[in-house]
């Protein structure tokens, strides 16, 4: 009798345990179905797994803590890390929660209110969200597919540290130093923001890895295209896409990592929005001679938010130069 009690308590045990809300979500690699258009792999594990968990979880309105302290392991330590960094939040724009292509919400928005909550920064307003959590934290649990495969994409794979001769996973979501949105604002800001005075006591501020910093402050060789738009009252806005050639070109044909920045006279001050690998294809089309110079239709790209401009059609200038400093 009492090994058939132990089997029946135990059988209990385990259907109690898949009847738990949110557990048949998890699966990683998901089974792609038909007619996907990116497929998972090894390396979107946990984070998709955990992803689909954490909707479930916000669709019946349950608590998401238990999903990030069984299946992200170390995530909830780094945010705890980024948030003793406050100075790397003010250094990024304001991006906007929905992939225009694709016509869907990048990240459930209640999983960008438990990040934003544990960052101590602000939520988001409707749609807009604080561009430097979506793009990094946010990302590796955003579950829609593109034709350019996961958002999570850059993060995971290690085209942009191998391109650039990094640390293999330094600008991941498990770096051995540091953290992801610390390591990403220090890498990206000491880059990108460099030449702006806003900026510069920001950056000297944020704590990361000496190789990413020592990296990213020394010369780095990018060809820089400048769009310049006037809005209403004079204000000026400088949409800044910097493109750094890779020393070694993925498996993938990405060839270059691509940082953007927008710089906005009404604050006098300049923010990055994102980062991520292209191929040498993409930066010929966007910096070709044919597009360049005035009156030339110019809109924010990479799901910025430019309170004024975002949504709408601007001519402007297009310019392209490189820097190396």
């Amino acid at each position: 009798m009492t090994g058939k009690f132990v089997k029946i308590r135990t059988a209990l045990f385990v259907l109690a345990l898949f009847c738990q809300t949110g557990l048949f979500a998890f699966e990683c690699p998901k089974k792609p179905e038909a007619g996907a258009i990116a497929v998972e792999t090894n390396l979107d594990c946990p984070w998709a797994g955990a992803g689909r968990l954490l909707i479930k979880k916000a669709e019946n309105n349950e608590p998401l803590d238990s999903v990030f302290l069984n299946y992200t392991p170390g995530i909830l330590d780094q945010l705890n890390t980024d948030k003793s960094n406050s100075a790397a939040f003010k250094l990024w724009g304001e991006s906007i929660n929905f992939d225009a292509m694709m016509r869907a919400t990048i990240v459930h928005p209640d999983i960008l209110s438990y990040l934003a909550l544990k960052l101590g920064i602000p939520g988001s307003d409707g749609k807009i969200i604080h561009a430097g959590m979506e793009h990094t934290y946010g990302y590796l649990f955003s579950v829609i597919e593109t034709k350019f495969g996961f958002k999570r994409d850059r993060w995971v794979k290690d085209d942009i540290e191998m391109g650039l001769g990094l640390e293999k996973g330094i600008l991941g979501p498990k770096p051995s130093k540091g953290a992801l949105f610390s390591n990403i604002t220090c890498f990206a800001g000491n880059i990108s923001l460099r030449n702006d005075l806003s900026a510069q006591h920001l950056l000297q501020s944020i704590a990361c890895p000496a190789s990413l910093k020592n990296y990213a402050a020394g010369k780095v060789k990018r060809l820089r295209l400048v769009e310049t738009v006037i809005l209403p009252g004079h204000r000026n806005i400088v949409l800044r896409t910097d493109f750094i050639p890779f020393d070694k070109v993925s498996a993938g044909g990405n060839a270059y990592l691509l940082i953007y920045s927008i710089y906005d006279s009404k604050n006098d001050e300049a923010t990055l929005i994102t980062l991520f690998p292209v191929g040498a294809s993409f930066v010929e089309r966007t910096t070709d001679i044919k597009t360049l110079g005035a009156d030339k239709i110019i809109k924010t790209r990479y799901n910025a938010w430019v309170e004024g401009f975002s949504g709408k059609k601007i001519n402007g200038v297009r310019e392209v130069f490189w820097l190396d400093d």
